[in-house]
């Protein structure tokens, strides 16, 4: 292991675990980063180290990660990092970005060879949306008979639908020419529609973010372009890893395969994006693809009480039975809280249980009423209810009750670019909305409703290419594992479990085990202050919103 000495001059906090993987020197490495476990901080530090260790010169470092905000957080801690360390030579020549970014870089020279013109345009998802409106006839008309019985309503409703098939062809590689081949007449259109649509993003020099990737890969896959992308990379690292696609996968594979100098975080535990293309088999057998990886955990959760911990722990390793024959499809880990010994002892994970919708809201106000009177929350926005869905059918007995109850409450709605947590409300968000964010208070909603949506897109098109490496009547109870574990998790102080009636029966474990509202210890919670200076958990926390209105520039000149 070979640190840098100023590294660990200025941060002296670091535990062993994460000294190994700031510490690792050349060839591949799979880190299994548990929540809570600074896995960012320890990523942009592995990469000013790399550079002080004259390992690799700042063009030959590339970082990518998932999301715009997660790059500018990225970037700007990376920026500090390496002004403060005395990296030599010019910081900003460094790659940070996130897929779709360096998939424009790849693609950029070599645009020609797959029909673009020099200044093509990668459309948002709004001027995607825009393109097939217009050009909605020619796209979709020779098919519409077929889409109209499916229940395609009308131009808004089918671009909708058509951009997630679309998009979910391209993550997972699918040649939509075998599609139109097929013998259900749905899928033989949605394939003769991909087509169109690809014919036409061609005439209009434009691509979207989807087919950006696809275009960055098949030019990939020349040897000559890939030697020379290559050849200016001497590592590689991925954040949030399992969060990538197949293709995606393919596209770091080839960039990455030859030096073998790839670095890759994540958490399998946190792959909750299977609707959007997301693959967890990527990170299960990523070792297999590079052969000679070190594996390595960051298992220390530096944001929460003990007693989350030790509930996520358990809810994870018996949610789901993972094990199938022979296989295990997770990797354990033993996710531990940072000194245990000096956390406060006071009910951490507590059950509201109402008898309907309206007691359910009302109990929870009562409870949330006495944090607030009693000091342990200064504000309401340091709480977050965590549903499956924020449709009004799921939130809005909770946003009624709550109302009720003189709570104020901010609903956000699903896909909207979250907001720094100011202000008094509640705020009311979905799971996914809420990974890579984290609460002093966090209510695990809906325990009692119906599962999270099932993946429809990936079963239409199962016969096809979607491909998720596990046994496919055991993805459902996976991805259910997941997408709360990732709801628990998200809580620094106290985590509450709310049901209208009884909990689904695989919540159970967890339930029984939490303090039952109101018959909890209220001297010992009241005796608590959330948020208040001194009381927060020591180590990295993880707070990307607040980044939204920083300016990075991802691919400087060289």
């Amino acid at each position: 292991m070979d640190i840098a000495p100023i590294i660990l001059r200025l941060h002296p906090e670091l535990d062993a675990q994460q000294r190994r993987v700031i510490g690792h020197g050349s060839g591949p490495m799979l880190v299994i980063a548990g929540p809570g476990s600074g896995k960012t901080n320890v990523i942009q530090l592995r990469a000013v180290n790399v550079l002080l260790t004259g390992q690799a010169a700042p063009e030959e470092l590339v970082l990518c990660t998932f999301g715009r905000n997660a790059a500018r957080q990225l970037q700007q801690r990376f920026t500090e990092t390496a002004s403060a360390c005395g990296v030599t030579g010019d910081p900003s020549w460094v790659s940070i970005s996130t897929i779709h970014s360096l998939c424009h870089r790849l693609l950029s020279p070599h645009s020609g060879e797959v029909g673009l013109r020099p200044g093509y345009r990668v459309l948002n998802e709004e001027k995607q949306r825009l393109l097939l409106h217009q050009e909605f006839d020619s796209v979709f008309g020779p098919d519409w008979g077929i889409l109209a019985r499916r229940g395609w309503r009308d131009g808004g409703h089918t671009s909708a639908e058509a951009t997630r098939y679309f998009d979910r062809i391209c993550d997972e590689m699918i040649d939509p020419g075998e599609l139109a081949g097929s013998e259900r007449p749905f899928i033989a259109a949605l394939g003769r529609c991909c087509l169109r649509y690809r014919r036409l993003l061609l005439h209009h020099n434009a691509l979207d973010f989807s087919h950006l990737q696809v275009w960055a890969h098949r030019v990939m896959q020349d040897d000559h372009v890939a030697d020379a992308a290559r050849s200016g990379v001497r590592h590689l690292m991925v954040d949030e890893f399992q969060d990538t696609s197949q293709i995606q996968m393919s596209i770091l594979h080839r960039l990455g395969g030859a030096h073998g100098n790839v670095t890759v975080v994540g958490d399998a535990d946190q792959s909750i994006y299977r609707f959007r293309g997301a693959s967890v088999f990527n990170f299960l057998e990523f070792t297999r693809r590079f052969p000679g990886c070190r594996v390595l955990e960051l298992s220390t959760n530096y944001r929460s009480h003990k007693s989350i911990v030790a509930a996520s722990r358990e809810w994870m390793a018996t949610a789901a039975g993972w094990e199938v024959d022979g296989r295990c499809y997770r990797y354990a880990k033993a996710l531990v809280a940072h000194a245990p010994e000096t956390h406060p002892d006071h009910p951490a994970v507590i059950s509201v249980q109402g008898q309907d919708p309206m007691d359910e809201a009302g109990q929870l106000g009562e409870l949330l009423r006495f944090l607030k009177t009693r000091g342990v929350i200064r504000r309401y926005g340091q709480v977050a209810l965590l549903l499956h869905s924020v449709r009004d059918q799921v939130s809005g007995p909770y946003l009624d009750g709550l109302e009720r109850a003189g709570i104020p409450v901010r609903c956000e709605p699903a896909g909207h670019v979250p907001a720094h947590d100011a202000g008094d409300g509640l705020l009311v968000t979905t799971i996914h909305q809420a990974k890579g964010r984290e609460w002093d208070v966090v209510i695990a909603g809906s325990l009692c409703g119906p599962d999270l949506e099932a993946d429809r897109i990936g079963r239409a098109l199962a016969d096809h290419g979607v491909y998720s490496g596990e046994p496919a009547d055991r993805i459902a109870d996976f991805d259910r594992a997941r997408q709360h574990y990732v709801a628990f998790t998200r809580a620094r102080h106290l985590l509450v479990l709310t049901a209208s009636g009884e909990p689904q029966a695989r919540f159970r474990s967890i339930w029984d085990s939490a303090a039952r509202w109101p018959d909890v210890d209220r001297e010992a919670l009241s005796r608590q202050r959330f948020g208040a200076a001194g009381t927060e958990p020591t180590g990295t926390v993880i707070d990307i919103a607040h980044l939204d209105r920083l300016v990075v520039r991802l691919f400087p000149p060289r």
